[in-house]
C-alpha cells in the first residue's frame, strides 16, 4: 500500500471515529445538559412556547410560559424554590434525564401526567427528540412521532 493510500485510510478512520464518538456523546448527554439550565420548548403544533427550568439539586422542574420566571429560577436555589412554590398551584413538576430519554411528570390533584421524550440527541445548546410518549390525565395516552426541540436559554 502506498503512503498516499495509508494517509487516506487514516483520515477515513479518524473521521469515522469522530462521528461515532460524537453520536455516542450526543445520545447520552441529556443527563449532563439538563440540570441547572432553562430550555425553551415549542409545542409540536408550533403555536405554544413554554420555558422549563430544571433544578440542579433535585428532580424538580418549573414549567411556565413566563421566560423571566424561568431564567430567574436558574440564578439561585432560593429563586428556584420560591418560583417552584408559586407555580405549585398549576401542579408539581419533576424530571428524569437518563441516557437518551428526558421524562417530565406533572402531579396535580393527586393525578399524574407524564411525557417521555425518546431518542434525545443533545449537542451544544439544543436537545432534539425524534418522538415522545405521553399519558395525560383525562386526555389519554399515545406516541407522537413528530420531532421536538429544546433550546437552552440559560
Amino acid at each position: 500500500m502506498s503512503k498516499k493510500a495509508k494517509i487516506i485510510w487514516s483520515i477515513i478512520v479518524i473521521v469515522v471515529l469522530v462521528l461515532v464518538g460524537g453520536y455516542f456523546y450526543g445520545t447520552n448527554a441529556v443527563a449532563h445538559k439538563v440540570p441547572g439550565h432553562v430550555y425553551e420548548y415549542t409545542s409540536v403544533s408550533g403555536n405554544n412556547k413554554v420555558y422549563m427550568s430544571f433544578s440542579k439539586d433535585s428532580d424538580q422542574a418549573i414549567v411556565t410560559s413566563q421566560k423571566s420566571d424561568a431564567v430567574k429560577s436558574a440564578q439561585s436555589k432560593s429563586n428556584f424554590d420560591d418560583i417552584y412554590q408559586k407555580e405549585m398551584k398549576n401542579g408539581c413538576w419533576q424530571y428524569l434525564a437518563k441516557g437518551s430519554h428526558l421524562t417530565l411528570t406533572k402531579t396535580q390533584g393527586g393525578k399524574t401526567s407524564r411525557w417521555q421524550y425518546n431518542n434525545c440527541f443533545a449537542l451544544g445548546n439544543r436537545i432534539h427528540s425524534r418522538s415522545f410518549t405521553y399519558q395525560i390525565v383525562n386526555a389519554g395516552q399515545g406516541v407522537d412521532r413528530k420531532a421536538t426541540n429544546f433550546v437552552r436559554v440559560k
